[in-house]
């Protein structure tokens, strides 16, 4: 959600797309003539979207499983209120999809009881805002969630990634929409004690975790209370700040036809999270440090078949080598990541 205004700013930091864009007196081509994207909120009349072939879809609505963007009476009510938002938007036969931002729901605790499979079914894609690094408040939610492992500490970049899983579980089979993930880029208008803005290597942790686990879109919850940055973080933040996010999304948009391709599943190891693909003749390894794991050194075994005797670690301009079919790397913190290229 942003000022139409910011668009040159927010494509400059590498952000596509508006999830959502205020509704202050501006044009939507205020901000898709600047290449970007918008899911417009029903602020936003048919007639102001009209053929604009970059409003790309529907934003229903924001943590409706909780009450807030639905009638809030019950679960099954919220669930009633979301269908028939979702059924308007088809009704409109515009071809723009329908998207949704959910929350508390995902934990499986005593919000959303029973409703959180239609929630995510509903609509064509869905995301998920608990925001782990900065919030103790909602760290304290996450442990509650039966799912959580025991003793795992949430302010890591692994919550994002088990945020995914939690709402792949309400699907089936897991991923019939695509999920994304929110990851705030400041501290995101939170009130609890202790609260705290999230580090750029925390964010970058957070999002790589969320990939791994097979989200298929990054948002960015932008607006932010802390001393470190204005109101609209992505625009407002000091130059070193905005440029290591830029960095960021720029590494994550390059390997983005790698991304968007098939998982395979190969189990590497038992101390790092993956996410194998191929592209080109060679095999990609994402790896990170899961909920439960530990930095340090990591070995991984090669699957039979891939052949390369050298591994580019993608973006750190260095190698490594294969020896008996493995490498080994290290990752320095909990929210370390690296990609490797390995020629098939």
């Amino acid at each position: 959600m942003g000022k139409p205004e910011h668009a040159p700013q927010l494509k400059a930091v590498g952000i596509n797309t508006y999830m959502g864009a205020e509704h202050d007196g501006s044009a939507l081509s205020t901000i898709t003539d600047d290449g970007l994207f918008v899911l417009a909120q029903d602020e936003w009349s048919p007639a102001e979207v009209g053929d604009d072939g970059r409003v790309v879809g529907w934003f229903v609505s924001d943590e409706c499983d909780i009450g807030l963007g639905c009638t809030g009476a019950d679960a099954a009510a919220n669930l009633v209120d979301q269908q028939g938002k979702v059924a308007r938007t088809r009704g409109l036969n515009d071809g723009r999809f329908a998207m949704a931002n959910y929350s508390n729901g995902v934990l499986d605790t005593y919000w959303a009881q029973g409703s959180m499979a239609g929630l995510m079914e509903v609509v064509d894609v869905a995301s998920v805002d608990k925001y782990a690094y900065t919030s103790p408040f909602v760290d304290g939610q996450i442990v509650h969630s039966p799912h959580w492992p025991e003793g795992a500490k949430p302010a890591t970049s692994a919550a994002y990634g088990w945020l995914l899983d939690r709402m792949r579980s309400y699907q089936d089979p897991a991923g019939t929409h695509p999920n994304w993930i929110f990851v705030e880029s400041a501290m995101p208008l939170l009130t609890d004690q202790g609260s705290l803005t999230i580090s750029v290597e925390q964010l970058e942790g957070a999002a790589w975790s969320a990939i791994i686990h097979e989200a298929r879109g990054l948002a960015y919850f932008q607006h932010n209370n802390g001393s470190r940055c204005g109101f609209y973080s992505l625009v407002d933040c000091d130059a070193e700040r905005l440029s290591a996010i830029r960095a960021i999304n720029k590494g994550i948009t390059a390997l983005a036809p790698i991304l968007n391709t098939q998982s395979y599943q190969h189990r590497f190891n038992t101390t790092t999270e993956t996410m194998l693909k191929t592209y080109k003749g060679s095999a990609y390894i994402f790896a990170g440090i899961g909920l439960g794991q530990s930095p340090g050194a990591k070995a991984f075994a090669l699957p039979a078949g891939v052949t390369g005797s050298t591994v580019e670690v993608v973006g750190e301009n260095r190698t490594l080598s294969v020896v008996d079919g493995s490498f080994t790397d290290t990752f320095a913190s909990e929210f370390s990541h690296h990609t490797y290229k390995v020629a098939i």
